[in-house]
């Protein structure tokens, strides 16, 4: 097995998860980056990877083997198969129309909306 296959291997030793920030709020295992790794692992697609996540990295840096969840790339292949939030929909389209997240915002004031990730 070569070293980036070993790296895409998660040992389920639950490390990543006290640095979860959404994890230590909620302490619910399919929310933190083992509960994650399983589902990416049995190619589970999950709104979660949305929604639990903000691509922080720190499960990646604690990590003793490397383990990378990809949630980039998994948040680019839910889109290409449809399955993406409505709240990420509205982000692209407001990213593609006024250059940020929020839509049309007036200088000095706050978004109708905040989003994360």
């Amino acid at each position: 097995m070569t070293e980036e296959k070993k790296k895409n291997i998660c040992s389920r030793c639950g490390l990543c998860r006290e640095t979860c920030e959404f994890f230590k709020l909620v302490r619910h295992e399919s929310i933190s980056p083992r509960g994650k790794a399983i589902l990416k692992d049995n190619d589970k697609l999950a709104e979660l990877f949305y929604t639990h996540c903000t691509v922080c990295t720190a499960c990646r840096v604690i990590c003793p083997l490397g383990y990378d969840l990809e949630i980039e790339s998994i948040r680019q292949k839910m889109v290409a198969l449809g399955l993406e939030t409505e709240a990420n929909k509205e982000m692209i389209a407001n990213v593609r129309k006024y250059g940020n997240p929020f839509g049309k915002v007036k200088a000095g004031e706050m978004p109708d909306k905040l989003y994360c990730c």
